[in-house]
């Protein structure tokens, strides 16, 4: 107990020893240091859970399974977005869906499921529009195993029979998609979703299939349908962007070229192409010289005798009998006759060039600074065997060399230059004023620590004198090393001594008058 009572005694000492900033810098950094362990522990505590969607995009009636399945559960939740996400705290979210997977259909989709029970007295018609609503689910189901896709709904519009051909209409299918953040769909993808859905649709053709997200962008509209050509403003565009793109590539070649000759920075070069998107089919025949494919030959021969009629001419031409002498002669026949047959070899050539020939280029390059004309030329000719320039089809090179104006890129500099000093000069007053703190507050120990042993000493040393005084203790004063500060202390107290043990009436006079006084 005593212990204690000296304790506080010396700690008083210690205290009415500091001056008044001192008092006033220990209390401000005691109370610093409370508020820093308030808001280290106390405040966390205080501070709402993070809360993270359980279940997003409900339908109204799922969302209130759900709420009702969480109240009875007891879960603390939020609801968000007019009530079509359900927020509950991050470290339950996944036990949650994992309890709520069995009793509750979170996709508020119906499927084929729907057919499991009988309906009586349910028409054809009703059976028709109950199968339709399950076919609509069981694709939004599939679409949505796609990893890009969050959410889909789809809707097929199916044509009432009629008795005539001419009369009937194509069926229809619209699907709205709803996609994860920062993900895009390839045309290759879109065109699936589309075959998908007209496959599994009696009658739907690809290209009755709408496909849209749920920013408004009609997805559907630059893919080609099967069997079909794309329409004239998908050509277009794609034709432009490929311009675009061939164009910023040879830009981008150039110009990387360039800095690492003159410097980042100093260049800028800007391309044009010109693109034949024409596709041209081109046929050509091709006839050799003649061959001979076949020959015949035909020959006859024939000899004997005839006879010959001799006599008066007239008795010819008369018609009448012949009166005269017949002589016989040697008759003989011969006839040759080839027949050669001819024809030349065919070749049938078909070439289709497909769109997209360079037809020409076109490249602008500036310089920052001045080029002689000898690096000028230099720089052109490397230019145009990397851009691939052939003069003889009218491709042009150009190469301006002027300073360029840079004093909008300065002030940016400059206002870079400063925010990075200020975020630096922050920084370095920051990392002061937390060194200064903790220097502080070590002085303040040292302070602390060195008047309490300085203290303790003091409290020894009168101990020991008393003892020694008093013959118990077996030091001598001698043998204790005194400060300055104690030897003065023990002189004033060996004066006291000396005056009231030389006149201790005096001293008693002078007592019993300040006791008056008072």
């Amino acid at each position: 107990m005593d212990y204690w009572i000296q304790m506080r005694e010396q700690l008083n000492s210690i205290w009415d020893k500091f001056t008044s900033w001192q008092k006033w810098t220990i209390v401000g950094a005691a109370a610093a240091t409370v508020l820093g362990m308030i808001f280290l522990v106390i405040v966390p505590l205080m501070k709402e859970p993070d809360m993270e969607p359980l279940y997003t995009g409900l339908e109204q009636k799922t969302a209130s399974e759900i709420v009702a399945k969480l109240d009875e559960k007891k879960v603390d939740y939020q609801l968000a977005d007019e009530g079509k996400t359900i927020l509950v705290k991050s470290d339950e979210k996944y036990q949650l869906r994992l309890d709520l997977a069995d009793e509750v259909d979170v996709t508020g989709v119906v499927g084929f499921e729907t057919f499991n029970e009988t309906r009586f007295g349910e028409t054809d018609t009703d059976k028709r529009v109950r199968f339709l609503v399950a076919l609509q689910g069981e694709l939004s189901r599939t679409i949505k195993e796609l990893e890009e896709v969050e959410s889909v709904k789809v809707h097929i519009a199916m044509p009432t029979p009629s008795l005539f051909i001419e009369d009937e209409n194509d069926a229809t299918a619209s699907v709205l998609l709803r996609l994860n953040p920062n993900v895009t769909l390839k045309p290759e993808q879109v065109k699936s979703i589309m075959a998908f859905v007209s496959n599994s649709v009696e009658g739907l053709k690809p290209g009755n299939v709408t496909v849209m997200d749920v920013n408004g962008n009609l997805l559907s509209e630059d893919v080609a349908e099967n069997g079909e050509t794309p329409s004239v403003t998908q050509i277009s565009s794609g034709q432009l962007a490929m311009k675009q793109d061939y164009e910023k590539t040879l830009a981008k070649s150039v110009q990387s070229m360039l800095e690492r000759m003159i410097g980042v920075g100093k260049v800028v070069v800007r391309a044009n192409v010109d693109i034949d998107f024409d596709q041209v089919e081109t046929v050509s025949e091709i006839v050799s010289d003649p061959v001979m494919v076949s020959e015949q030959t035909k020959e006859e021969s024939s000899s004997g005798v005839s006879a010959a009629t001799g006599g008066n001419p007239a008795d010819a031409n008369m018609g009448g009998p012949t009166y005269g002498s017949v002589d016989s002669t040697d008759s003989e026949y011969q006839l040759s006759e080839r027949i050669r047959n001819y024809d030349t070899s065919r070749t049938v050539e078909t070439k289709i060039a497909a769109p997209g020939k360079v037809e020409q280029v076109s490249v602008s390059v500036l310089i920052d600074g001045e080029l002689a004309e000898e690096d000028q030329e230099k720089i052109a000719q490397a230019v145009s065997q990397a851009a691939g320039a052939n003069y003889e089809r009218g491709d042009q090179v150009s190469i301006v060399a002027m300073p360029f104006n840079n004093e909008e890129l300065q002030k940016l500099e400059d206002q870079m230059a400063q925010a990075e000093a200020r975020e630096r000069r922050n920084e370095y007053i920051r990392y002061g004023l937390i060194g200064l703190g903790i220097l502080l507050l070590c002085g303040l120990g040292v302070y602390a620590i060195r008047t309490y042993r300085k203290g303790k000493q003091e409290g020894e040393f009168i101990g020991s004198m008393e003892a020694a005084a008093a013959g118990q203790s077996g030091v001598s004063p001698l043998s204790i090393e005194l400060t300055p500060e104690m030897l003065e202390k023990k002189n004033i107290r060996d004066k006291i001594e000396g005056i009231v043990n030389n006149n201790p009436d005096e001293v008693a006079k002078v007592l019993k008058t300040w006791l008056a006084e008072e």
